[in-house]
């Protein structure tokens, strides 16, 4: 089972791929099988319309944080991070 990490409005979150994608989700989100969603079969951008149907916001709000997919099949989705001065 894959786990989301994600730091969103200041807040981080836990949440399994398996609660997150859920069965309405799918076909929305381009999902088309019926196995179980996998980190491996998932772009960064599905990821986020997935979690902007969960937190119940725009696409836009997740435009900015980046999704990095791990070896081990979790993934962590963060605000971009800055170097240097700004």
């Amino acid at each position: 089972m894959s786990n989301i990490h994600i730091i969103y409005n200041g807040t981080s979150h836990d949440l399994s791929l398996e609660d997150l994608i859920t069965e309405q989700d799918r076909s929305e989100l381009g999902i088309y099988n019926n196995e179980e969603p996998r980190s491996e079969n998932l772009t960064a951008d599905q990821i986020k319309r997935a979690l902007a149907n969960h937190f119940d916001v725009s696409l836009d709000e997740f435009n900015e944080l980046t999704v990095d997919f791990h070896k081990n099949g979790n993934i962590t989705v963060r605000p971009n991070a800055s170097f240097g001065k700004s």
